[in-house]
């Protein structure tokens, strides 16, 4: 049996899909733990996990954590550079320097046999280098959502080249490589079809989407069951705090006393009241919601792209910031959706394309061919398999080699 480590970031979309992979872990009878620069409050763990937040060792970060945190909501006025710069400056790479001291030490104590680092979290691939240690890293997004910097924007690939060998250098890696990844395994939680890789490095897996941790949130399953119209789900994941206000003000101007029945994952306290047709909760069971659905409105958080695909739904995509206009360029392209900016969302144009999603075949059709590559890819049983024979490769090598 092996002990497996996942290192992850403090956005919930990055940590889910790692919640289920170790829950089947757990079930075959390895060891787990997470480790993160945020607590995690126990009852997301699956039974028998672990997660270690090193609290001594990031006690004097603990304002600037939270103020990065805060600065994420400052993405939806941002260009394009200024994400790149806010995503990669301002927040990954400040946090691998934070967590790198608490994660080394854990990682001395406990003695994992493999690091899963997320894609932008950076210190688990840089400590499983220096203790030379297998890594795997877990892609929760399309993995080219950056672009091909090196060719169509050479400047910008040299800025972020410069950015990661400054942060390994100031960690002991002194190496012109790159060392955030892993060169051996990279898990990729969608299906190369939806993700549009013709070719792949070898390395990479496209395992589909994952189950996600079960969510036992309380919902009225019986309000939903005496609506007869159709019903739309709307989600703004659980960032873009600032912004949800003015998001569901103009779906309740769109749709109410329209024939639909929108269910609204957000906190219900932003109104004083809602219209008849909206069911609204803070927090909402999203996976079991899903197979009732007729179509979804989304930001682009990829848990909940996910989710819709897998269920076969049509979307209504509204990218914000970060990788969501890449995510809605992929939905256009796939034909499963229809993408509008954020920024230029009218109400009309809001009603106009969710009764397009539920009266047009074509787009559930697009949606339920995603579905099949979803499934085709394997999902939570292929990466667990690719992990345990990846540690027990690396368990021959250690061997052989000692």
């Amino acid at each position: 049996m092996s002990k497996f480590l996942f290192v992850v970031p403090p956005f919930f979309g990055h940590i889910s899909p790692t919640l289920s992979i170790g829950a089947s872990l757990l079930a075959r009878g390895h060891e787990v733990k997470w480790l993160g620069i945020t607590p995690l409050a126990q009852v997301h763990l699956p039974e028998g996990g672990e997660f270690i937040y090193p609290e001594e060792d990031l006690a004097e970060y603990a304002d600037e954590i939270q103020r990065i945190l805060k600065r994420q909501d400052d993405g939806p006025a941002c260009s394009g550079p200024e994400v790149m710069k806010l995503a990669l400056e301002e927040t990954y790479v400040p946090f691998a320097k934070m967590m790198m001291k608490g994660l080394n030490n854990f990682v001395d104590a406990w003695k994992p046999d493999v690091i899963i680092n997320d894609c932008i979290t950076f210190a688990g691939a840089l400590s499983a280098h220096l203790k030379g240690i297998p890594s795997v890293t877990t892609t929760p997004v399309p993995p080219d959502v950056m672009g091909d910097t090196a060719n169509s924007a050479p400047k910008i690939f040299e800025w972020q080249q410069n950015l990661i060998k400054g942060l390994q250098r100031e960690v002991g890696i002194y190496s012109d490589d790159i060392h955030i990844h892993s060169h051996e395994l990279n898990m990729v939680f969608t299906s190369q079809a939806f993700a549009g890789f013709e070719e792949k490095p070898s390395h990479m897996h496209f395992v589909g989407p994952v189950k996600g941790r079960p969510n036992l949130a309380p919902f009225d399953w019986e309000r939903l069951s005496q609506a007869t119209t159709p019903k739309v789900f709307v989600s703004l994941g659980t960032l873009l705090v600032d912004i949800r206000k003015e998001f569901f003000q103009k779906l309740i101007t769109a749709f109410e006393n329209q024939p639909v029945t929108i269910v609204a994952a957000t906190n219900p306290d932003i109104f004083e009241k809602w219209p008849d047709n909206f069911i609204v909760n803070g927090f909402v069971p999203q996976s079991e919601l899903m197979p009732h659905m007729d179509a979804v409105i989304c930001h682009g958080g990829f848990n909940t792209v996910n989710d819709t695909f897998t269920n076969g739904l049509p979307m209504l995509i509204t990218p914000i910031a970060y990788d969501h206009f890449h995510t809605a360029k992929l939905i256009e392209q796939a034909g499963c959706g229809v993408s509008i900016r954020y920024k230029r969302l009218r109400i009309s144009d809001l009603r106009d394309t969710v009764f397009e999603l539920l009266e047009n075949p074509k787009y559930r059709e697009a949606a339920q061919k995603i579905r099949e590559t979803f499934i085709a890819a394997g999902g939570n049983d292929k990466a667990v398999q690719l992990l345990e024979d990846f540690a027990k490769t690396a368990q021959v090598v250690e061997t052989n080699s000692l």
